[in-house]
């Protein structure tokens, strides 16, 4: 049985890359392929998987070094040298996992994409391209998307390896404005396969979720917002706190914002102030939901499906997405979705979804959908049936075979 082995800095885990690559897995092996994982985080590892903790961009020797070569006036000899250390110790333990799996197929998971690990994504191009591999280069974002990337003492290494242009790879975005600009930056063309979902079980209400509301302390009668993202400053956590509290205050409805993510990137006194100073209450409970039911890491019994099965509403007023999970996830829940105006969205809504755009008359507009639920229930079946029919893991299924077939195996 052929076998695909998936590589990225962390897998396994709750963001977008995690999650997408999980369903990219599930599908192969439909396919008839064995999969695993390599990677510098996996949570819960299984047999197959391999763990190396210098392939994870939070590794503290890696993200001292990124931040380095991205800052204003690195010194570039002192850089290149701790570069080699890293490269050099990096690649003897990879390698030798890379021989071990024995793969036929690699799928690198933003690898290519983002400069967060320059040594993983130099020892993975050249153990490419030295033994040509079959690989599917899949890009999330890409780093000229942040602005924190934008200045790089070795310049030359970025035009070489991000991404690579080698024979044998593949190269899948998941928008269609990042193949463009892709193409127009490299002259690299690229298959956008766009994230996918399962819409054949989606999460309801049910016993073992019956609870979930009460073990956040939220009444039966409250109206309940998710957020369901992490907490960054792109997220837009300021513009839900307050899109919520007004909601409140408009239609009189006692109401929460359920806010689940870790925060990351230096958020921590802002989050705490918009949460103290925020009209209504704001639930932060980083860690509470699993990745799935009864996950012994979590602080509750539920999954993030059954904190969609159980709210109300969920907002998503992000400023920028490579792609926006959330949106096709209110889909399959069937809830509706206070969105941001972030540019792949256009994409998206072109396929005939209606959701809630922020803009000032947000609030009344949600309100009356709110106060609808005839007109709600007609909006959520329409989004279900276009989502379903360009969104579902069969499409995956479907694409997936034609990358593969176009493969150069040696």
């Amino acid at each position: 049985m052929p076998k695909v082995v998936f590589v990225s800095f962390r897998l396994g885990a709750s963001d977008g890359v995690s999650v997408e690559a999980e369903k990219w897995s599930r599908v192969f092996r439909e396919l008839g392929y064995r999969t695993c994982r390599v990677a510098g985080y996996i949570p819960e590892p299984g047999n197959s998987d391999r763990v190396i903790p210098e392939m994870n961009h939070r590794d503290p020797l890696i993200d001292p070094f990124t931040a380095t070569a991205f800052s204003r006036d690195p010194n570039r000899h002192d850089l290149q040298r701790e570069l080699a250390l890293l490269t050099t110790s990096l690649e003897r333990e990879l390698l030798a996992v890379l021989a071990e799996i024995d793969a036929d197929i690699m799928v690198a998971e933003n690898v290519f994409s983002l400069p967060v690990n320059i040594p993983l994504t130099m020892v993975l191009g050249r153990f490419l391209s030295e033994e040509r591999l079959p690989c599917i280069a899949v890009h999330h974002d890409f780093y000229w998307e942040h602005a924190r990337f934008q200045h790089c003492a070795m310049g030359e290494l970025l035009a070489s390896h991000f991404p690579p242009a080698l024979p044998q790879m593949r190269h899948v975005t998941i928008n269609i404005q990042a193949r463009k600009e892709l193409s127009r930056r490299t002259g690299i063309t690229a298959t956008c396969v766009r994230n996918c979902f399962d819409f054949e079980s989606p999460r309801q209400n049910d016993e073992f979720n019956a609870g979930l509301r009460r073990d956040l302390g939220i009444d039966n009668s409250d109206l309940l917002f998710l957020q369901p993202t992490r907490a960054i400053p792109r997220k837009g956590i300021d513009r839900a706190i307050r899109f919520a509290a007004e909601f409140q205050e408009i239609s009189g409805w006692s109401s929460k914002l359920f806010l689940p993510g870790a925060v990351e990137d230096g958020y921590e006194t802002e989050l705490a102030r918009l949460c103290r100073e925020s009209r209504i209450e704001v639930i932060h409970k980083p860690g509470w939901l699993g990745s799935r039911r009864d996950d012994p890491k979590a602080g509750s019994r539920y999954d993030v499906p059954d904190a969609y099965a159980c709210c109300d509403m969920v907002t998503f007023p992000s400023l920028w997405e490579g792609f926006g999970n959330p949106v096709l996830e209110s889909v399959v829940h069937r809830k509706p979705l206070l969105v941001g105006e972030y540019p792949v969205l256009d994409e998206l809504r072109a396929f005939g979804f209606q959701f809630l755009p922020l803009d000032e008359g947000a609030v009344s507009r949600a309100v009356k959908l709110m106060d609808s639920p005839v007109l709600l229930k007609e909006m959520a079946d329409r989004n279900f049936a276009i989502g379903k029919r360009h969104f579902s893991l069969a499409s995956l299924k479907d694409e997936l075979g034609a990358l593969v077939a176009s493969l150069v195996f040696q």
